[in-house]
């Protein structure tokens, strides 16, 4: 979606201009499905977490969410820009909160899993 806005807004050149409505289209379509992928997704954790009791741990993968939710967002502020959508763009400018949320809180997950990981183990002394 970012790469598509990218080329709705380069200058006129005759490639350009030839692809510049399907790319535009294309990029509001992937967008239309993105956004109908998060209430899938949420739906998704809360019957891992809720219904099978997976315990709420950090684990590396998160990372893999906190990413497309900062992507989603930028390109929602650009694809909003390219195509004149303020509500997209508006939209894109809330998710980067969402985002930047998220991130805080993995980030910290993931240094209060160190801390504890290295608090628990066994000291090493040195032997001569």
């Amino acid at each position: 979606m970012v790469a598509g806005a990218r080329i709705v807004e380069m200058e006129s050149a005759p490639m350009v201009d030839a692809v510049r409505g399907l790319v535009a289209g294309m990029s509001v379509v992937f967008r239309c499905f993105a956004t109908w992928l998060v209430p899938v997704l949420i739906a998704v954790g809360v019957r891992r977490h809720r219904v099978h009791r997976v315990p709420l741990a950090y684990e590396p993968t998160w990372w893999s969410i906190v990413f497309p939710l900062g992507m989603y967002a930028v390109a929602g502020m650009y694809l909003g820009r390219a195509d004149d959508l303020p509500i997209v763009e508006w939209i894109g400018r809330a998710w980067l909160w969402v985002a930047l949320t998220a991130w805080t809180l993995v980030l910290l997950a993931m240094l209060h899993t160190l801390i504890t990981t290295r608090s628990r183990e066994p000291r090493r002394t040195r032997s001569a």
